[in-house]
C-alpha cells in the first residue's frame, strides 16, 4: 500500500534541530491541527477561520512538560512566497495565532543551513525563548534582581565554552575595532538603521565610513515574526554585520564598486529610511540620520 512521508527533507532537518534545542522539559510534534491547539468552539472567530482551523495544521508544535502548547514553527518553502493561495493561508494562520495569542516562528532554509558564530537562526530563536523563560522564573524566585531586564547578548557562556554565544556579531565588532586601530577604517563600530515596512517586515541598512569620503554599506531584511522572545530589530542589526564584514573583506581585497561617495550615501540612506517606520538606530560615524 502506498503511503505519504509525513515530513519533507527540510522539515526533517527542522524537526531534528528543534529536538536538539528544546531540552528535556519540552516536546515537539509534527503536523498538529490548529483545532487541536486553539479553543475554537464559542471563540467568536469567523466561519472561514473556524473551517480553516479544522483543516489546517502547524508544521511543528512545541509543548511543555505538561503537554501544553508553547509555540509553533512553520517551515516556509518557495511556494510561500509565490503561490497566492499559500500566501493567503499564511496570513490567515498568522491572524489566528494573534487572536489566540499563540507565538509562531516562520523559517526557511537560511534559518537552519547558515550559522552565525556557530549557531543557526532556528536554534537562536528557540534558545532565547527558553533562556528568557528561565530568566523570569529565576527572577520570581529572587535569584535575579527584579528590575534587571532580560538580554540574551549579556549571557557570558552557554555551558559549552562559547563566549557571548548570543551576541553573535561580537567577533565582527572586534574585527572592526582592530581595523580602526590600524587606521584602515574611520569608524570604530558600524552604524545601522532598522525600520518596519507596511507589512511589518524589518529592513536594515548598515554601514561604515572607511575614510573621509567613502562608505561601505549593506542592506538586509527579516520578515515579521510573532515570536516575542526575540527582538527582530536587534537580531537583524547583528546579522547585517556579517554582510558588512564580507563586503569589507572584498574592499580590502581590491574588488571594485565596494564603496560609495559619502554624499551619495546620504541620499541612499534617505531613500531607504523614508518609507519605513523607525525601530532602531545606532551610529558611530559623522553621517546624520534623515528626519521625516
Amino acid at each position: 500500500m502506498a503511503t505519504c512521508r509525513l515530513v519533507n527533507q527540510y522539515e526533517e532537518l527542522t524537526l531534528d534541530k528543534l529536538r536538539g534545542a528544546i531540552g528535556h522539559d519540552a516536546h515537539v510534534f509534527a503536523k498538529v491541527r490548529l483545532a487541536d491547539v486553539f479553543p475554537i468552539s464559542g471563540s467568536g472567530i469567523s466561519d472561514k477561520e473556524y473551517s480553516y482551523c479544522l483543516k489546517a495544521h502547524f508544521d511543528f508544535l512545541v509543548v511543555d512538560k505538561n503537554y501544553m502548547p508553547i509555540f509553533s514553527v512553520e517551515y516556509d518553502g518557495k511556494q510561500h512566497r509565490y503561490n497566492q493561495q499559500q500566501i493567503e493561508n499564511d496570513r490567515l494562520k498568522n491572524t489566528l495565532c494573534e487572536k489566540f495569542k499563540h507565538p509562531i516562528l516562520r523559517i526557511n532554509s537560511k534559518y537552519i543551513n547558515t550559522e552565525y558564530k556557530g549557531i543557526d537562526l532556528l536554534t537562536y530563536f528557540v534558545d532565547v525563548w527558553f533562556l528568557e523563560e528561565a530568566f523570569y522564573d529565576a527572577q520570581e524566585k529572587g535569584i535575579v534582581p527584579y528590575d534587571e531586564p532580560f538580554d540574551a547578548c549579556s549571557i557570558l557562556d552557554d555551558g559549552t565554552g562559547r563566549s557571548w554565544p548570543y551576541w553573535i556579531s561580537s567577533d565582527v565588532q572586534l574585527k572592526l575595532q582592530k581595523l580602526h586601530a590600524n587606521g584602515k577604517i574611520k569608524q570604530i563600530a558600524a552604524s545601522h538603521w532598522v525600520g518596519v515596512d507596511e507589512n511589518k517586515n524589518h529592513k536594515c541598512i548598515c554601514w561604515v565610513e572607511v575614510d573621509e569620503n567613502s562608505v561601505v554599506f549593506v542592506k538586509t531584511g527579516m520578515r515579521q515574526q510573532l515570536f516575542p522572545a526575540v527582538q527582530v530589530s536587534d537580531l537583524l542589526s547583528m546579522l547585517a554585520m556579517f554582510d558588512l564584514d564580507k563586503k569589507l573583506d572584498d574592499y580590502f581585497s581590491g574588488l571594485e564598486n565596494q564603496t560609495i561617495d559619502k554624499d551619495d550615501f546620504k541620499q541612499v540612506l534617505a531613500q531607504f529610511c523614508s518609507p519605513l517606520n523607525s525601530r532602531q538606530a545606532f551610529t558611530a560615524g559623522n553621517i546624520t540620520y534623515p528626519v521625516f
